[in-house]
């Protein structure tokens, strides 16, 4: 049975890790902007205090190792920031891939995480010593701990701060030791100390687990107030703290009111990051596992409260009617709330990449410059963790593919540092990422002749522009003709879409010859819960995703009499081809007199699909329908019925693009001549074409 301090211990030690992993993150982000503006010293000072925050906290909780080596760093960044040191690239370099061996460090002891590497962090630290002049301190080094650097002479302007700090209950049962605080205080000038001791019970009623000792201190030193309150910043608040200047000090308890009313009412925080923890008693960290637990039973209370609707509908009691109502509009309410907590804005992700475009910008010898629109744009946190892959990706090749190097690019009169662009939009019920670059574009050409070469398409086969980039995606595709470490083996694209349909989104290239080229991820806003307009056909319920469903008309016998055995439907002047869902999902009973089409925006156009009967809407709780059926593509899970059956969630985007493809190969032997202006020859518009068989059958629900 573990011991409930240890068990303590090791929690607030992984919230360090979290803690500290957004500090080397907006450190890393520093760092890139310090290599764009060397002389920001707002954003030296950023650098410096973070890492000052890791040195503190890692040795602290246990981290020695991480502590020792941010030390040395540190020093090189005070040198920087006290005018003795120019922040060359070189030595962003060096810090960036020093953050690395830190992130190692700081992940050392859990499950597959690789340890750092003791040679590379000596050769980080002796080029650091060499680039700012610095001798190394043998003397103080430990065994298997990097070689300290001389600690910085003390300059600027002193003054002296007036600091209460007083444990709270919960601190030593967290893991933290208040005096490890006190000795990194004691390194930002000269400390004077006087312990409180008037809190101390009889020794019978004394807890061996809490402090109570409270310290009345004075620093005299050049730092700031976020400086000295970056000391606390890992035990904040699970403590009394106040930092005063001495001459404006004010009373224990009413100090720390005061200090804090000033700020607010400045708006200031004297540059602390922006990660900074709030006050505890508006915000609250929460596990990842326990937020998908709660939305699993949000997602079970959706279900449930669908069968009450159902029941209530069948019993003429107004009463009942009137409970289920109420229980369906709180229902609604915690969905939509439970919704909101698990969206998260685009911002961290988008920002990991900074890094990445630096890195390959060096190694290709290119000069790209890396611009963010739409940060704050949020996303369920399931699709915002399975975004990284296909964006890396898509940057990789629009660096080593897309960017010409900088002699093509000026005799082109372009400008010598080229631009990537990540971007986020909301669309409806859609979020749209897109990767623009202004490169060289793509050459539409040398796709097609590839893919005659890899015998994907015929010779003669006449193609759409568009549907000659969607042959990047085909599984091995390149047009590459030597394959390097950045790019060039025909797997990066292929991930782009297995990964994007998998989050029922789609993939859009847009490019032009010489002005560079978009590539567009259309993602759905949240992958757990969604609003659908059910379906019936024959005894069969199907599910319809409500944001991307445009309206409901009816077809006819004289309607599929007058289309000549096509599947097309003229709705208003505009012929719009349809699936029959009836004939997709191989429902064998007699149809309608008056079947309905549901008409729905996809990526190949308008679509129609072809129902008996529409029920009307519904809140769709989505469930993964299994490894079985992973190779189904045209439905993207199921869900649970009020009376307890289940229907199928239909994935129009699929369905469509499955129906144009089978088509098409269809009629290769017999090539349809395509306009510049997407039609036929013939006038048709290209998306009408017959459906039927546009995937295997899948049987129907069974009831």
């Amino acid at each position: 049975m573990n011991h409930p301090v240890a068990a303590n211990a090791e929690q607030f030690k992984q919230s360090f890790r979290e803690e500290a992993r957004e500090i080397l993150t907006d450190l890393e982000a520093a760092l890139l902007e310090l290599n764009e503006n060397r002389g920001d010293m707002e954003v030296v000072s950023r650098i410096f205090r973070g890492m000052h925050t890791v040195k503190g906290s890692g040795a602290m909780f246990g981290f020695e190792r991480l502590a020792a080596f941010t030390h040395n760093l540190e020093t090189a960044y005070d040198l920087v920031r006290t005018g003795r040191l120019e922040p060359s690239a070189k030595l962003v370099d060096l810090t960036l891939a020093a953050l690395d061996q830190m992130s190692a460090m700081l992940n050392e002891g859990t499950k597959g995480a690789a340890p750092a590497d003791p040679a590379a962090c000596d050769r980080i630290l002796n080029d650091v010593r060499r680039l700012a002049g610095i001798e190394e301190n043998k003397g103080t080094a430990k065994k298997d701990e990097p070689a300290q650097l001389q600690p910085r002479a003390p300059g600027g302007t002193m003054q002296t701060w007036q600091i209460h700090f007083a444990p709270g209950p919960e601190l030593m049962r967290n893991g933290a030791n208040p005096l490890l605080l006190l000795r990194e205080l004691g390194e930002l000038g000269s400390l004077s100390i006087r312990a409180v001791m008037d809190a101390v019970p009889p020794l019978a009623e004394l807890d061996s687990e809490r402090c109570y000792v409270r310290w009345e201190m004075e620093l005299t030193t050049e730092a700031g107030r976020e400086a000295i309150r970056d000391v606390f910043i890992f035990v904040e608040d699970v403590c009394e703290l106040s930092i005063e200047p001495e001459t404006e000090a004010a009373p224990t308890g009413e100090a720390e009111m005061t200090a804090r009313a000033l700020e607010e009412q400045r708006g200031d925080t004297g540059g602390r990051r922006n990660h900074d923890k709030p006050d505890s008693a508006s915000s609250l960290r929460v596990p990842a596992a326990k937020l998908d637990e709660f939305v699993d039973l949000v997602g079970e209370l959706v279900t449930v409260q669908a069968r009450m609707s159902e029941l209530a509908a069948r019993r003429d009691d107004t009463e009942v009617t009137e409970v289920s109502e109420e229980i369906e509009r709180l229902t609604s309410a915690l969905r939509e709330s439970s919704m909101n907590i698990r969206m998260m804005p685009i911002r961290g992700t988008f920002e990991k990449f900074r890094r990445l475009v630096h890195d390959l910008a060096r190694d290709l010898n290119k000069n790209v410059e890396l611009s963010i629109e739409g940060a704050d744009t949020e996303l369920d946190k399931t699709v915002i963790e399975q975004l990284g892959d296909p964006l890396m990706h898509l940057i990789r090749n629009s660096m080593d593919h897309g960017i010409e190097p900088a002699d093509i690019r000026a005799s082109c009169g372009k400008p010598p540092a080229a631009n990537i662009r990540l971007s986020a939009r909301h669309s409806g019920a859609s979020v749209l990422v897109s990767v623009t670059d202004d490169g060289q574009g793509i050459d539409a050409d040398a796709v097609r002749r590839r893919a005659v070469e890899r015998g994907l398409i015929s010779a003669n086969a006449e193609l759409t522009e568009s549907q000659i980039f969607g042959l990047l995606f085909q599984p091995g595709f390149s047009t590459a003709k030597v394959i390097t470490d950045v790019s060039g083996r025909g797997v990066g694209m292929d991930v782009v879409r297995q990964r994007v349909e998998s989050l029922r989104g789609a993939v859009e290239v847009a490019s032009k010859p010489g002005e560079g080229t978009s590539v567009t991820l259309r993602l759905p806003l949240t992958m757990a819960i969604i609003d659908g307009l059910l379906v019936a056909v024959g005894d069969s319920c199907f599910v319809l995703p409500l944001a991307s469903t445009l309206e409901c008309v009816e077809l006819t016998r004289d309607d599929i009499a007058r289309a000549n055995g096509k599947h097309i439907a003229n709705v208003r002047g505009q012929i719009i081809p349809y699936i029959r869902l009836r004939e997709h999902f191989d429902v064998r009973s007699s149809p309608p007199e008056i079947e309905q089409i549901m008409l729905v925006e996809t990526g190949e156009g308008r679509f129609g699909f072809v129902v008996d009967q529409v029920l009307g809407n519904c809140q769709t709780v989505i469930k993964s329908l299994g490894r079985f059926y992973r190779h189904v593509q045209a439905v993207s899970g199921a869900t649970i019925l009020g009376n307890g059956t289940v229907a199928l969630i239909l994935d129009p985007e699929r369905l469509a693009q499955d129906a144009v493809r089978t088509a098409e190969r269809d009629q290769r032997g017999h090539p349809v001549g395509v306009m510049g202006n997407g039609r036929t020859r013939d006038g048709t518009n290209v998306n009408v074409l017959q459906a039927s068989s546009a995937l295997e059958r899948i049987p129907a629900p069974v009831q």
